[in-house]
């Protein structure tokens, strides 16, 4: 019987040895795999600072959003603006709130809306301009955006300005 045992433990012995062959190589394909989150992690932050340096062009200068809020943004924008703008660096809006805003301006100010569609198609809360009448965010003096440009001038306003001193 021992011989029996001994031929049972040599031959899973060599299905063992079979498997740590087949796994010896997995670190290898593990640090690869490691590699290419890490590569595609870069190349994830490199399209956030595209898109970042994007939202730049469009603040300074397709939307001129620095026309009101100030190159800096901070409030102080060119004197021949329509009204004292928000200070970019104190507002507690997240980013959502703050692609509706671009999207659909501030009701009953001066901020216009950059989406023209936006009262057309009722996508802000619902309303088009005739029900909002006098209260009608104004039409940007610059240019309307599309939602990739908007979301762009968003993540800008948060990367460069959103909680930082001024």
């Amino acid at each position: 019987m021992p011989t029996v045992e001994f031929e049972v433990g040599k031959a899973r012995a060599a299905r063992l040895e079979r498997h740590v062959h087949l796994i010896a190589p997995l670190p290898t394909l593990h640090h690869a795999g490691l590699l290419a989150v890490a590569s595609l992690a870069m190349t994830v932050s490199a399209a956030s600072a595209q898109d970042v340096s994007f939202g730049q062009r469009l603040f300074h200068e397709k939307a001129d959003c620095q026309f009101c809020h100030g190159p800096e943004g901070d409030g102080r924008g060119d004197p021949r603006s329509p009204g004292k703008a928000a200070n970019l660096h104190k507002t507690m809006l997240g980013r959502e709130q703050l692609i509706e805003v671009v999207t659909c301006g501030r009701v009953g100010t001066e901020m216009p809306y950059f989406d023209k569609y936006a009262y057309e198609e009722r996508k802000c809360r619902g309303l088009s301009e005739a029900d909002l009448g006098k209260d009608m965010p104004p039409v940007p003096h610059s240019n309307s955006l599309t939602q990739r440009e908007i979301a762009a001038v968003v993540d800008y306003i948060l990367a460069t300005f959103v909680g930082k001193s001024s």
